[in-house]
């Protein structure tokens, strides 16, 4: 059986119907690989809305992020209205993507999975061989945040209490089909 894996562009076109039909309303995904003034404004906004005080980023923090080599940042608009984000860049560890941050005002219908399925389809083509990303047992809702990320292929690579739990996915052709048919191309 022959792994078929979309170009990124076809992949965000995809979300983007996939997404309009959840939400009842036109959604569209932009690409940015830096942040204007205004552009940070918005991510900061759904940041502090999103995250309680302590995991939230600052100017200087988004700024810092923001000019990593590698910086990616997906943008979901619903009907003009941002409301969804989701932005990682290169990690220290050579051919590895650190997917640092994902937030979404609307819960419940696949913006966060989606926006972070593509991600890695885009991590996929540059040719990253790794996805890494830090976090927490449980959020503050009690969401099993190890789990959530388990059924996208992560496993646990380290826990450490300053830094969180580490969590990695390979990003063989396998495992990015896996993660674009079921955040993708299913109807769910």
């Amino acid at each position: 059986m022959s792994v078929e894996i979309p170009s990124f562009e076809d992949a965000l076109k995809m979300a983007e119907k996939k997404l309009t039909r959840s939400m009842d309303g036109k959604c569209v995904i932009t690409v940015h690989h830096g942040l204007d003034d205004e552009l940070k404004k918005v991510i900061m906004e759904i940041d502090h809305k999103k995250f309680r005080e302590e995991l939230q980023y600052d100017d200087a923090e988004i700024d810092e992020r923001s000019n990593t080599k590698g910086f990616l940042l997906l943008l979901l608009s619903l009907d003009g209205r941002p409301v969804g984000f989701d932005y990682g860049y290169d990690d220290e560890e050579p051919g590895a993507f650190f997917s640092d941050s994902s937030a979404t005002l609307i819960e419940r219908k696949g913006v966060g999975s989606t926006l972070f399925a593509l991600e890695i389809i885009h991590c996929y083509w540059l040719g990253y061989r790794t996805s890494k990303l830090a976090t927490e047992e449980r959020d503050e809702h009690g969401r099993p945040l190890m789990e959530i990320w388990g059924k996208f292929g992560f496993t646990v690579a380290d826990e450490s209490p300053g830094t969180g739990i580490e969590m990695r996915l390979a990003l063989t052709p396998e495992a990015v089909e896996r993660v674009y048919r079921r955040y993708i191309a299913s109807e769910r």
